[in-house]
């Protein structure tokens, strides 16, 4: 396969059809924008085409209730075809993400890490800890660019916000934007709109090189994100 679907159709358009297989892409927002649920849909679409998921659960937060709104009145066979690992430091996020290869079988097409960098971010500390810290967290990035390509899978990771200040005021980007931006060859920003169940989805960053500002909309439902048709004027 040289796509995966995230079951909802507007966002797999804007995708080219799916995220790349053998390629990391990143997915980042801020909290309750859906980069879990997504990941969890992607992981529901990897198993019905009989695929397994590596899931590393940094953040704590995959619900097996959720996966099973998800799956609705599917299989639940789904869930034996998805992994959870769930470090408890950055350290162990690293020993686990770098044991991958030893889980990788021909049935494994996807590796998701939801949250990239929440056990980075709890464990920064001086600017000597902060300098190697940053060295593995890229040491990571770089590794499942190398396991995606060798192994052709789909390598999904989600990424925190934070905001700062620069010279023209707040802005908000992901935490350790300059590492997590360099790996991935696609970039989806999720953000909230002012109905927070409507949820924005913008294309920063294509594995084609063809952005354009492209963006969709989604609904954050029981069963998951589903495709959102606004109407024209509808309050971004």
């Amino acid at each position: 396969m040289s796509m995966l679907s995230t079951l909802t159709p507007s966002l797999d358009q804007l995708l080219g059809g799916g995220f790349h297989t053998g390629y990391l892409s990143l997915v980042y927002g801020e909290a309750s924008t859906g980069k879990t649920t997504l990941s969890v849909q992607c992981a529901v679409a990897a198993s019905r085409r009989s695929l397994k998921t590596l899931y590393v659960d940094s953040d704590q937060s995959f619900s097996h209730q959720r996966l099973l709104q998800i799956i609705g009145s599917g299989n639940t066979d789904v869930c034996d075809n998805i992994i959870v690992f769930l470090p408890q430091s950055f350290l162990e996020q690293s020993k686990i993400v770098e044991s991958l290869e030893n889980y990788i079988t021909k049935r494994v097409g996807l590796v998701v890490i939801d949250t990239m960098t929440s056990l980075y971010r709890t464990a920064l500390g001086g600017s000597a800890m902060t300098f190697d810290l940053n060295r593995e967290l890229n040491r990571q990035l770089a590794y499942l660019v190398e396991l995606s390509s060798r192994h052709n899978l789909t390598s999904i990771i989600t990424g925190q916000v934070r905001s700062r200040v620069d010279d023209v005021g707040w802005k908000v980007e992901p935490v350790a934007r300059r590492t997590l931006f360099h790996w991935p060859k696609t970039i989806l920003r999720l953000k909230s709109t002012v109905d927070t169940n409507i949820k924005e989805v913008r294309l920063e960053r294509s594995h084609s090189g063809d952005v354009a500002d492209k963006r969709c909309y989604l609904e954050m439902t029981e069963q998951g994100l589903r495709d959102f048709h606004y109407q024209s004027g509808y309050p971004r």
